[in-house]
C-alpha cells in the first residue's frame, strides 16, 4: 500500500489528548481566578481554597465538554464514505477540478 492511499486515523495526531488539555487549563484558570478574586475580597484562606477547587472542578468539566465537542467536530467527516471526506487533498473536488484542467489544457496542447 502506498503511502498516500493510506486513510488519516481520528487518533493521529494526538487528538485525543485535546478535550483533557482544554479541561485541565479551564480548570487551572478557573482556580487562578478564584484564589485571586478571593484574597482580593479578603476572605479567609478556607473559603478561598474551596470556591477555588468548586470552581476548577466545574470549569474542568466545562471545558472538558468543550474539547470533546472539538475533537467531535474536527473528525465528524472522518467516518464519512465519501472520497472527498476523507482528508486526502488529492480526493477532495479542487484536487479533482485541477486534474480536469490539466488534462483538457494537454488536449487542447495536442490538438493544436
Amino acid at each position: 500500500m502506498k503511502p498516500e492511499d493510506r486513510r488519516i486515523s481520528v487518533s493521529e495526531g494526538h487528538w485525543e489528548a485535546i478535550p483533557g488539555l482544554i479541561g485541565g487549563l479551564a480548570g487551572l484558570t478557573a482556580l487562578v481566578v478564584a484564589i485571586g478574586a478571593g484574597l482580593l475580597a479578603d476572605n479567609t484562606a478556607a473559603t478561598v481554597l474551596l470556591r477555588g477547587v468548586l470552581a476548577m472542578g466545574l470549569f474542568w468539566i466545562i471545558g472538558y465538554g468543550a474539547g470533546w465537542t472539538l475533537n467531535r467536530a474536527v473528525h465528524a467527516d472522518s467516518s464519512s464514505a465519501c472520497e472527498e471526506d476523507s482528508g486526502e487533498s488529492r480526493k477532495s473536488d479542487d484536487s479533482l477540478q485541477i486534474k480536469d484542467s490539466v488534462a483538457e489544457a494537454e488536449e487542447e496542447r495536442e490538438a493544436a
